[in-house]
């Protein structure tokens, strides 16, 4: 295989990695907001949705730090840059 295709399926399999690491941490908090506003059942509408919100940013957040630490390990461990083609190539 040559440089280019290493490069798509590594960009490939690190998007659905990426992906996965966003739904885990979303249902993660999710349930933990859930059980956390199961003992106080006069929360209103507006806080929840708060809460809401805070989860979904702190799943984007979370999973793409965990997925930065996640690739700059397997770039360290395997020297990727030898076997990929460069991402931003220096322009003329």
């Amino acid at each position: 295989m040559n440089k280019k295709l290493n490069t798509v399926l590594f960009m490939l399999g690190g998007t659905l990695l990426n992906i996965f690491l966003m739904l885990a941490s979303f249902l993660i908090l999710l349930l933990l907001a859930t059980r956390l506003l199961a003992h106080f059942p006069d929360v209103g509408g507006t806080l929840k949705m708060v809460i809401f919100l805070l989860v979904v940013s702190i799943s984007i957040i979370s999973s793409f730090m965990l997925y930065s630490k996640i690739v700059k390990w397997i770039n360290k461990k395997y020297s990727l840059d030898k076997y990929m083609h460069p991402l931003f190539a220096k322009k003329r």
